[in-house]
């Protein structure tokens, strides 16, 4: 009698324990989508008129935004993207600007941090320089000049040292806009952040799709590199075009896998229809691979 007690109660634990994966399940594929999109190209400013800009029009992260507006599923969509990024034609989008790389890190932190993302794409042209320093001829000319005086005076720093750190720290123009009178402009770069090397940090759970643009590279150097960044980032996929297959009316690339597959598609529309294909096949794995370890706990 005990023992047919004890079986009654373990069914009718795992009875309840099945339906419970069972309803988490349901809800999760009935929950809202929660998507990041980021789109356009970074801008870093020289003056206040003047900028070095990466080319990035925001037409396809946009049209991605519209097809997984599109999809069955309810979507929450973040689109992120420059000033003159093409916006996505769908109420379920909301749109925040940033202009340059630092712009771009704090908001996909903030945006992060208050949303748990299902999805991030990050389409976005972003710069692998920022501006450091504005100078010109004359002024970089007396820095360095002024710092190996110091040499003679007994410094310790050598030739090479003083003139790099005149370099990388010269006087600054503050001027809102540099007179077009100078005969020479000295803009010094520095390292941007990389922000697709924040995503996973960021957004641990999420299926994530980075982009690899190369230019005059054959087939298996976009491979190559595409696989190397998605290894190194932990993307998802990665989505590998050249930039001589980039254009208004053409656009071409390929999407690559962790286990170096990759699926060539032409047309914008025919790109975003792969990656809001895969992104959401790669979603419900994640999910099936979770529950199904809830349920062995």
């Amino acid at each position: 009698m005990k023992r047919h007690n004890s079986c009654t109660g373990l069914r009718r634990r795992s009875a309840r324990k099945s339906n419970l994966l069972y309803n988490n399940a349901m809800e999760k594929a009935d929950r809202t989508l929660r998507i990041l999109i980021t789109a356009g190209g970074t801008s870093e400013k020289i003056d206040e008129v003047r900028r070095i800009t990466n080319s990035g029009t925001g037409r396809l992260g946009a049209l991605i935004a519209e097809t997984f507006a599109a999809s069955d599923r309810g979507t929450q969509i973040d689109f992120l993207c420059s000033a003159d990024a093409v916006r996505p034609k769908t109420h379920t989008a909301r749109v925040t600007v940033a202009g340059d790389v630092s712009a771009l890190k704090a908001e996909a932190e903030r945006l992060a941090a208050e949303t748990p993302y299902d999805i991030i794409i990050h389409s976005m042209a972003v710069g692998d320089y920022r501006v450091r320093a504005v100078t010109d001829a004359a002024l970089l000319g007396s820095e360095v000049l002024e710092r190996l005086s110091f040499i003679a005076c007994g410094d310790s720093s050598s030739p090479e040292e003083a003139v790099a750190d005149a370099i990388l720290s010269p006087p600054q123009i503050k001027d809102a806009k540099i007179s077009s009178d100078k005969e020479n402009l000295i803009v010094v770069l520095e390292k941007a952040p990389k922000i697709i090397a924040l995503l996973r940090g960021l957004a641990p759970k999420a299926v994530i799709i980075g982009f690899k643009l190369l230019a005059d590279a054959d087939a298996e150097e976009l491979l190559r590199a595409g696989h190397a960044l998605l290894v190194k980032n932990g993307c998802d996929f990665v989505f590998a075009n050249d930039m001589n297959t980039v254009r208004s009316d053409r656009h071409e690339g390929i999407l690559i896998a962790p286990d170096r597959t990759a699926e060539r598609a032409a047309g914008k529309g025919a790109i975003a229809d792969l990656i809001v294909r895969r992104a959401l096949a790669r979603l419900a794995e994640k999910q099936a691979a979770g529950e199904g370890e809830k349920e062995r706990l």
